[in-house]
């Protein structure tokens, strides 16, 4: 069986941040002045760089714990 996942540091770290991110989204918005144009773009690339970071790292993760819990090949007799 796989261990379970004990990331939830880092999930909750990205949480708030994208969450952070999305605030500062809405106000720039909000706000209606030129700098929107500038806060949106970046505030959305921001979010996608934390989410891809987390899921790439989570995917390396994943591929390391089913490797260690593969059992190991025998070697080949001669």
């Amino acid at each position: 069986m796989l261990p379970k996942s004990g990331r939830t540091f880092s999930r909750a770290t990205v949480i708030a941040n994208c969450a952070a991110a999305w605030i500062v989204v809405v106000v720039a918005i909000l706000r209606g002045e030129g700098v929107a144009g500038i806060v949106v773009p970046a505030a959305m690339t921001l979010i996608a760089w934390l989410v891809a970071g987390y899921m790439g790292v989570g995917a390396v993760d994943f591929r390391t714990a089913v490797s260690a819990a593969r059992r190991p090949e025998e070697a080949p007799r001669p």
